[in-house]
């Protein structure tokens, strides 16, 4: 069984009522519900959530929603206890997959879903697809300080002075997709870090909602798309 999980609190900072404000027509947290649904794959899509007015809005476009305690609403609750909250509130089997989509990320698609699974389904060690992000800027050119003060390359010496072409290629999580087993979760009390495997996205994709600022350039390529 698949189930769809979106984690969705109340206590935005950076923008207010972020999870339910609008978005070319909906709210924000309604992308995810719908290409969650569209997609076909999953038994149920389920919100959690501490807050009666996200409850309202997932309930109106098709979602379950799973009530989230205090304690797990906080600045400092992790995502996996979060997770962990869902598994048991659901009572999923270990066989069971579950795709951690954040409502921060609406443009996601369902075709971004369906290929998910197909990379889950098409490598037999995988325990995790985390949909990411090629950065024009490649990581593999940072630098890092070092306890005496100076910096070398992040992945080595010589990368910073290396041509890109002759680099690995490295990515960046855009906070998408997540998709991984119940045993898997179960096995290291979080998303799965080893055995993972990439779901590449354009990076234009990859935006992810934190302040109007943000909303406003997805406005901005949802209109000239």
């Amino acid at each position: 069984m698949n189930i769809a999980l979106i984690t969705a609190r109340g206590g935005s900072k950076g923008l207010p009522g972020k999870n339910i404000y609008p978005l070319a027509g909906k709210p924000l947290l309604a992308w995810s519900i719908d290409a969650a649904k569209e997609s076909g794959l999953f038994e149920d899509v389920y919100v959690s959530t501490d807050c009666p007015d996200i409850a309202s809005v997932a309930l109106k476009f098709g979602a379950k929603v799973i009530e989230r305690p205090p304690e797990l609403a906080t600045d400092n609750a992790s995502s996996h206890c979060v997770i962990e909250h869902a598994i048991e509130e659901l009572a999923l089997k270990s066989s069971d997959r579950v795709m951690l989509l954040q409502p921060t990320s609406p443009l996601r698609t369902v075709a971004d879903i369906k290929q998910s699974f197909e990379v889950y389904d098409h490598n037999e060690t995988c325990s995790c697809v985390i949909s990411v992000y090629e950065p024009d800027n490649t990581p593999a050119k940072a630098y890092k300080i070092l306890e005496s003060g100076e910096i070398t390359g992040l992945v080595s010496a010589e990368a910073p002075y290396t041509r890109r072409q002759d680099l690995p290629r490295c990515f960046q999580p855009n906070g998408a997709i997540y998709l991984f087993s119940v045993e898997g979760f179960s096995r290291s009390q979080c998303i799965p870090k080893l055995g993972g495997f990439p779901y590449v996205m354009e990076e234009e994709r990859s935006l992810d909602v934190d302040t109007l600022a943000d909303m406003q350039k997805i406005e901005a390529y949802l209109q000239r798309k």
